[in-house]
């Protein structure tokens, strides 16, 4: 554990001291290649700050390069027949033009910049249904005004609050938690591991962008935490992702208290602990709900040989990490946070739903690819309205208790090895 205990030193070394133009700068590698001399004991030289970079709303650095994105067009889910009952609904046919991915993004940045006072008026109404010094969703705030609002978008400054208040309604009683600080008295085997990808994790975000920076210390501890506390789950490299999303938003003791309710009370042991054993438990859910709402395209993904595993683990292992724009991800964390794990099913129903897959026949051959191609939603609230009726459909809610029950049914059988998930 020598390496462990290196580690963890570096980082608590850092996080006392900080790093010069932390978020600007590259910072100095420490860990991956040890160093004769611990930073601790070193004299860094004074060094000019290098020139700042420009960082969206969100904060995370502009990037000249972007993938091509399919883009989810509005129509597939404000068709007329989205407003009928669920069970009617279907794939709907490429008759409408698509617009370019430049034309959506142009189109939501004007969007943003005009949509200040919408915003205004939310974050008064988040804050009179928000209990700020409890950290809890007043009392008297109905279920379903709640819902309304969420799947309306929380507002970026409240959001924090919210999540750690939505987490808390799923909670009945929360676990003593040790300080960051005491958990890194302690070795964890994962501590090589989580270093390596300490780097890797949201990177082009200004909090997570210079090594041993604020943000990484944080995350770092979030994660060494998480390791400690679950002996059977240990670390997942799925767990960077949902801990920094919650760090942007929270202090890292906020954010390690909602990871906790996440991997105990949300189901994420299950999808983290060896084997993935609740992952395979909703991709069978996730194929259900395909056969059911959107028939051709699960004959077409059965065709392709593609079962919801090739394409849908990292959607529901990091809550569509790089799958979607932040802007969109922050929605389905809303929704996430306040409807558990069957919203994630229902979001990448929906994904699937706007992909007719004779229209990129001619972009790609490959189905895989464009699968694994990141998503941009021409309209992210007609999105979240598609999403909201058809989880709260009864149709669909049966289809989501029934597939469960089959699937715990086929575990104790024996005959889950044979299911195409």
């Amino acid at each position: 554990m020598a390496d462990s205990a290196y580690i963890r030193d570096t980082y608590a070394h850092f996080a006392r001291t900080g790093v010069p133009h932390d978020g600007i700068a590259e910072g100095v590698e420490h860990t991956r290649y040890k160093q004769d001399v611990p930073p601790w004991e070193c004299v860094d030289p004074p060094t000019s700050p290098p020139p700042a970079l420009h960082v969206d709303r969100y904060g995370f650095f502009d990037t000249p390069k972007q993938p091509s994105c399919i883009v989810l067009a509005r129509h597939v889910y404000v068709h007329r027949r989205m407003l009928q009952r669920t069970r009617q609904a279907r794939t709907p046919k490429s008759h409408v033009r698509e617009p370019s991915a430049d034309h959506v993004k142009t189109m939501l940045d004007h969007r943003a910049s005009s949509d200040q006072r919408r915003a205004s008026r939310r974050t008064r109404k988040w804050h009179g249904m928000l209990n700020a010094s409890e950290r809890c969703i007043e009392a008297g705030v109905s279920n379903t005004l709640l819902q309304r609002r969420v799947f309306k978008g929380i507002p970026d400054d409240m959001r924090g609050l919210a999540w750690y208040a939505l987490s808390a309604q799923h909670s009945s009683h929360d676990p003593r938690l040790l300080s960051l600080t005491d958990y890194l008295q302690h070795a964890s085997t994962s501590d090589v591991q989580i270093d390596l990808d300490i780097p890797r994790t949201v990177r082009g975000h200004k909090a997570f962008h210079t090594r041993y920076g604020r943000g990484q210390c944080d995350l770092f501890g979030v994660l060494h935490a998480m390791s400690l506390m679950c002996a059977e789950c240990g670390y997942c490299q799925g767990m960077g992702p949902l801990a920094a999303m919650l760090l942007m938003h929270m202090p890292a003791s906020d954010a390690l208290r909602v990871m906790q309710r996440m991997h105990d009370v949300y189901g994420f042991h299950e999808l983290f602990r060896p084997g993935f054993p609740g992952l395979r438990a909703e991709f069978y859910v996730l194929s259900q709900l395909l056969d059911a709402l959107v028939p051709r395209m699960a004959q077409a993904l059965a065709q392709a040989g593609l079962a919801p595993s090739a394409y849908a683990t990292r959607w529901l292992l990091t809550v569509f990490h790089d799958a979607l724009p932040h802007a969109t991800q922050l929605r389905v964390w809303d929704i996430f946070m306040a409807c558990g794990r069957d919203a994630l099913l229902v979001v990448a129903v929906g994904l699937l739903r706007a992909l007719d897959m004779e229209r990129y026949a001619s972009r790609t051959n490959d189905m895989l690819e464009c699968l694994w191609s990141p998503f941009l939603p021409e309209d992210d609230d007609a999105l979240l309205a598609w999403v909201q009726h058809t989880l709260h459909s009864r149709r669909v809610q049966t289809c989501i208790q029934q597939s469960r029950a089959e699937w715990s049914r086929l575990v104790e059988q024996g005959h889950d090895g044979s299911a195409f998930v």
